[in-house]
């Protein structure tokens, strides 16, 4: 997906170039850690919604939520699909007490904090899994899962998509059992030091290059339908999720 995702950034930056702020990266950077902008120089990425509220909580600015047009997308929201092995006599959420369930990362709203909230009310004195392990993305998730290392695994509807789409063999094996509740997508940010004629025009050039017909293949590569212009406030739901599952007793997905 590079060559697409680089496309996509040439695309905004050449919007950008043509309203008058040619001063933009030329390339995407993929050596820093992703997730948090602790020297404040992220013109432009995108990030979990969990993640805002919590380990990126005074990091970036939502400059919008995407639109993506595939299975388990309405409008700008997504969820989770809870995915097995086809092999697995697994057919209802309640089958998967005591088994191991794979996690993305440990503050993930697709991977950790929507299954939470799913599996809470099974949960019985804080546990309902046999155990979790964290993967380190949605693909090693499904690699993991595929090849019995892991039962379960919630997965990203947008991500299982993609891979359906450039690594089938690493879905092909999997089942959905289930769809978690949804949130807005994960949104396209900016550094919270991004100065604000800048996010006003990182925001214009979103706006036009999800309409220009020029940009359609690229679209179309990521799924990607449009973006929706939202403020943090939108992701707010992803933090009544989790106090939901304190609530019913279930603070950790174990």
């Amino acid at each position: 997906m590079h060559a697409a995702t680089d496309a996509l950034w040439h695309g905004l930056r050449a919007t950008l170039a043509s309203s008058g702020f040619g001063d933009f990266p030329e390339s995407l950077d993929r050596t820093r850690a992703h997730g948090t902008d602790f020297p404040g120089e992220c013109i432009f990425t995108q990030t979990c919604g969990y993640p805002l509220f919590t380990t990126a909580r005074g990091h970036f600015i939502v400059l919008g939520a995407p639109r993506y047009d595939v299975s388990g997308c309405t409008g700008s929201l997504h969820r989770s699909f809870i995915v097995v092995r086809n092999t697995t006599p697994v057919r209802a959420l309640a089958d998967l007490r005591g088994t191991r369930f794979a996690i993305n990362e440990s503050d993930s709203n697709s991977g950790m904090n929507l299954p939470r909230r799913l599996f809470a009310p099974l949960a019985q004195d804080g546990r309902f899994f046999g155990g979790t392990v964290v993967t380190g993305s949605h693909a090693a998730s499904a690699t993991l899962v595929a090849a019995g290392g892991a039962d379960a695994a919630a997965i990203d509807c947008v991500t299982f998509a993609l891979l359906e789409r450039y690594r089938p063999a690493a879905v092909r094996t999997l089942r959905v059992i289930a769809e978690t509740a949804a949130t807005p997508t994960p949104p396209f940010v900016t550094s919270l030091r991004t100065s604000a004629s800048q996010v006003e025009a990182l925001r214009n050039a979103l706006s036009a290059f999800t309409r220009d017909a020029v940009y359609a293949p690229i679209r179309e590569a990521l799924f990607l339908g449009g973006v929706d212009s939202c403020s943090d406030d939108a992701y707010e739901v992803v933090m009544d999720y989790e106090r939901d599952a304190r609530r019913l007793g279930y603070p950790l997905l174990a």
